[in-house]
């Protein structure tokens, strides 16, 4: 009986196991980290347009707003956006040629992967142009 329990021979089993745990840990965690990843890269894509948009016609307008929608059918998601600037006339969103045109994006997201376990975060991106229109 002692020399039953003193033997080994299973051991390798429970490596195993507990091997095959932690790639399976390891793996969800990189595809969670992959999905913040793109989701940045999305945002960062959107802000850029958003202040193209912005500045060629120099006004937060319909343009805008029409191409929101476009890039947030586009991705998949639909983030919160604010517009910030010195403006030349507040009731119509123009910006005066040369004046800075500020766009951040905000999103939240939660880390997927983990079962009944979540992490939000919030993810945000800004950049700033100047308008290239003169309003008379």
């Amino acid at each position: 009986m002692l020399k039953t329990l003193k033997s080994k021979k299973a051991e390798g089993y429970i490596d195993v196991a507990v091997a095959v745990l932690v790639i399976a840990f390891v793996i969800a965690l990189v595809f969670s980290i992959w999905s913040m990843v793109t989701l940045k890269q999305d945002m960062a894509y959107m802000c850029s347009e958003l202040l193209e948009v912005v500045t060629v016609t120099g006004q937060i307008g319909p343009e805008a707003e029409a191409r929101f929608a476009e890039l947030c059918a586009e991705v998949g998601f639909t983030p919160t956006v604010q517009y910030s600037a010195s403006y030349f006339d507040p009731a119509t969103g123009k910006v005066q040629l040369g004046d800075v045109i500020t766009v951040t994006l905000t999103t939240e997201m939660i880390l997927p992967g983990f079962g009944g376990f979540e992490l939000p975060f919030d993810m945000s991106v800004t950049k700033s142009g100047l308008s290239r229109m003169y309003w008379k």
